[in-house]
């Protein structure tokens, strides 16, 4: 089943203790999206270096070295936090909603006709083991990051370490 995305909503559940994932698409339908702190974890790890290899943030810097793609990440997320706009508040889902495990989420990017990559289409995919569950998110890279940091807000006390926060070295946080 795939399902295309429109709205996301992020809630943690404390006695499943799982980041959920509401996905909403034009038509109001629902799918719920459960993760685990591994998959999280897991996502955080690579997301950093899939984004510098795979993503042109500055104009005619193409060559730049791994501190220098780093400050350009770090600035990136901090910037999408204060650019784009969450909405804050209880979650009520006040109809029937199938929901899932997600197992995987894969990252994709949509090159454009020169074969430069696009910053502003980044697609998400969450699939669950079964794959009978494929929910596709189209984002830009500025709101990926602050889909990320929504998420880490969310489960905080996981420990989990924001790879954006400029505290420590990415090569670290991988277990």
């Amino acid at each position: 089943m795939m399902f295309s995305v429109q709205k996301v909503t992020i809630f943690y559940d404390m006695q499943q203790d799982r980041l959920n994932l509401l996905f909403i698409d034009n038509d109001e339908q629902m799918l719920l999206g459960a993760m685990t702190r591994r998959l999280l974890k897991a996502l955080l790890a690579g997301l950093p270096v899939w984004l510098a290899k795979n993503i042109k943030q500055t104009q005619g810097q193409a060559n730049q070295n791994e501190a220098q793609r780093r400050e350009i990440n770090q600035f990136n997320h901090q910037a999408a936090q204060q650019n784009i706009r969450a909405a804050h508040g209880n979650i009520e889902i006040d109809k029937a909603v199938t929901s899932f495990m997600i197992e995987t989420i894969n990252l994709a990017k949509q090159p454009r006709d020169e074969g430069e990559l696009d910053v502003d289409h980044i697609n998400l995919s969450f699939v669950d083991d079964a794959k009978s569950h494929h929910v596709v998110l189209a984002v830009s890279a500025a709101e990926l990051h602050k889909l990320i940091a929504e998420m880490l807000t969310k489960v905080d006390d996981w420990g989990v370490a924001n790879p954006w926060s400029g505290a420590g070295d990415v090569a670290s946080m991988v277990h």
